[in-house]
Parts: structure tokens; C-alpha cells; sequence
């Protein structure tokens, strides 16, 4: 097995429709924070955190992204687009993807920010030798509906807007790249490969204790302006 994990996934095809009277006609991820895109930033975080190559999955208003890209330069940091020409769900996104993949890497939202280190949930993930999840207290983040279900120290449920349940998914995944071509269809939710692993055992976590943040909800794009501009 690989020892060092530097490959991620950024799942950026969603259309943002809950801030559109901010982004207007572009993709959120292009949403300008201290002068550069929030995507400008991600990449910058995911090159401090050890990161080598981000596959970029991309699909409503693409091309902006691409053009994005093309201005960006950040050394020693590569990056490959692929396009999503019909909308395949966020597992679909990375299975579309998976001849560019390595074995492992780790998988996170376009409109995420990650306010941890990559290297601890990986030592975790090596230790373990199982696809692993980030996850963080429903008490830390009170705007936000819980969606993973804790009970002696296994995750035994995954769905959304369940408020009994105990966790959040905080947004940084690491995953076999074998997990996706054991699934026979090309367009589901990354929910449903959760859902497979959580009944096979074949999944563990990482209890992160610092907020993340997000810019795909307006309140979202206001807590994260407060963090970056303090």
C-alpha cells in the first residue's frame, strides 16, 4: 500500500443554487475572497497540506473553471479537469474519473474548507487499512443537520437530516479507488457508496474538533468571510 497519500478528488459540479445572488452566472467555487476564487485558496490549502495532484470533477458552467485554472500557477502542484457532460451524481463524478486515480486518495467538496491537517486523518487511515471518514460533533456545528449516526465507537448510519443522529460527515474522505468499480451503474450519490461500506465494516473515522467551513449556503459565505478576513 501506498505510504503517502497526494492525490485528491475536488467534487465542483453542483450548481450552487442557494447562492446565486452572490455568484450570479458562475460556479461558486469562483467567488472571490481577498482577490483570489475560493477554488484559488483550496488549492493553495491542499498544496500546504502535502497534496501533489488534484483531479478536479467539473460540470455545470465547466469552462469557466477551466479558464479559472488556466491562470492559476502553483508550483509543483498538478491538476487535471474532468468534465461531467450529464450530471452523474458525486459518485458518479469520481467514478468518471477513475482511470486518472490512484489506488488511494482523498476526496472533498468544491465548497469546502478544511480546518485540519491532512497528515493526522491519514496516519489514522493507515493505521486502520479502511476507507475513512472525517467527522465532527453535531455540538460544534450548530447550523448544521447532523448525517452520521455514532454508537460504541462504529459509525452504523449515514443519511441526511436526521437530527437524533450524533455527527456530521466533515468533508474529507480517503477511499480505495476499488470501491468504485465494484458499483456496476455510473450515476449515484457518494451517500450510497458510504452507505455499502458502513454495512460491510469497510469504513472507519476521524474526529476532527475544529469547525470546517463552506460557501454553499449564504450563511456559510458570511462565516467564512469573517474566518478568512480576521
Amino acid at each position: 500500500m501506498k505510504k503517502k497519500i497526494d492525490q485528491l478528488v475536488l467534487l465542483n459540479g453542483g450548481l450552487g443554487k442557494r447562492v446565486r445572488s452572490i455568484s450570479k452566472q458562475k460556479p461558486k467555487c469562483l467567488i472571490k475572497f481577498k482577490k483570489k476564487t475560493f477554488l484559488h485558496h483550496q488549492l493553495l490549502l491542499f498544496k500546504k497540506n502535502g497534496i501533489k495532484e488534484v483531479v478536479i470533477c467539473v460540470g455545470y458552467k465547466r469552462e469557466q473553471i477551466f479558464s479559472e485554472i488556466s491562470k492559476i500557477n502553483i508550483s509543483n502542484l498538478k491538476i487535471k479537469i474532468v468534465e461531467e457532460i450529464n450530471p452523474l451524481g458525486t459518485g458518479g463524478a469520481i467514478k468518471n474519473c477513475i482511470k486518472y486515480l490512484d489506488d488511494i486518495f482523498f476526496v472533498t467538496y468544491g465548497d469546502s474548507w478544511l480546518n485540519l491537517k491532512f497528515r493526522n486523518i491519514e496516519k489514522k487511515f493507515l493505521k486502520k487499512k479502511k476507507n475513512l471518514i472525517s467527522i465532527i460533533s453535531k455540538e460544534k456545528l450548530l447550523n448544521h443537520e447532523p448525517n452520521i449516526l455514532l454508537k460504541k465507537n462504529k459509525i452504523v448510519d449515514y443519511n441526511k437530516g436526521n437530527i437524533s443522529y450524533n455527527y456530521v460527515d466533515y468533508g474529507l474522505m480517503i477511499l480505495n479507488k476499488d470501491e468504485f468499480q465494484r458499483i456496476k451503474i455510473n450515476k449515484f450519490d457518494l451517500s450510497i457508496l458510504i452507505k455499502k461500506l458502513i454495512t460491510s465494516q469497510s469504513i472507519s473515522f476521524y474526529k476532527v474538533r475544529n469547525k470546517f467551513y463552506e460557501i454553499g449556503s449564504l450563511r456559510g459565505i458570511r462565516e467564512f468571510k469573517k474566518y478568512i478576513y480576521q
